[in-house]
């Protein structure tokens, strides 16, 4: 507890005499896909093992919108990769003041704005370990998350309460995640005080869902695939990665 009241302290400092109102973050978010998902062979034969999403993180003091990086474009992205896009357009809008979150997904060819209530994340800090990403120090703290392990290296030397995708709640920026071994996201550059700033808001697209609903249609869904193409399929293809 003097841990985290130190860090919220620190936090607090940088946060009183800072100049900046906003930051911009790219990430690089890289998903692995294990050789364990039993796949039909007409995909497996063309499956990847992993594929990569750009993105970018938009923040203020109290709001953050993460959102499909569209600057850095690969002119000749690959053709398992464009097959491998499940939930690559995905937008994530938070605003702490109301502890609301809204996440802009698709669902088997269907979009879909998802609201969450914010809840607090029982993050572990780990001061005495540490890292350096992008001339920032970096300490590393961590949760369980649906049985997975998420570890999270933050720094106070941003202060913006904010993360890539969904993962918030610590006394600094997250600039790098890591989701057992399925995921791992990681800031790729940092700039301060933007110039352009695009409107911090919900998205204004997809059928408005809680994500009560949104996860039970997700399981319905998930048994539908699983039968259509029979045995005990994990539907690794189709697997979604939900933030916090």
């Amino acid at each position: 507890m003097r841990l985290l009241l130190s860090f919220v302290l620190l936090f607090s400092l940088y946060l009183s005499g800072f100049s900046q109102e906003s930051i911009k973050i790219k990430y690089k978010e890289t998903n692995f896909l294990g050789d364990n998902m039993n796949l039909p062979p007409q995909f497996a034969q063309n499956m990847p093992k992993s594929f990569e999403n750009n993105k970018i993180l938009y923040a203020t003091e109290s709001k953050a919108l993460y959102i499909v990086n569209t600057e850095d474009v690969d002119p000749n992205p690959q053709q398992q990769q464009r097959w491998m896009r499940r939930g690559s357009n995905e937008e994530v809008f938070t605003d702490s003041d109301n502890d609301i979150r809204f996440t802009f997904t698709d669902l088997f060819g269907k979009e879909f704005l998802v609201e969450d209530q914010l809840t607090r994340t029982p993050w572990k800090l780990h001061s005495g370990e540490q890292r350096d990403i992008l001339g920032f120090t970096c300490v590393k703290a961590t949760f369980v998350q649906d049985t997975t392990e998420v570890t999270a290296w933050f720094t106070t030397q941003l202060p913006f309460s904010f993360g890539p995708s969904t993962y918030s709640g610590l006394p600094g920026t997250i600039l790098a995640v890591t989701y057992g071994e399925n995921r791992v996201m990681l800031a790729t550059s940092v700039e301060k005080d933007p110039a352009k700033m695009p409107a911090l808001e919900k998205p204004k697209k997809g059928e408005a869902i809680t994500r009560e609903k949104f996860t039970k249609l997700s399981e319905e869904k998930r048994k539908e695939m699983q039968q259509m193409y029979g045995g005990n399929r994990q539907g690794g293809q189709f697997r979604t990665f939900n933030g916090n």
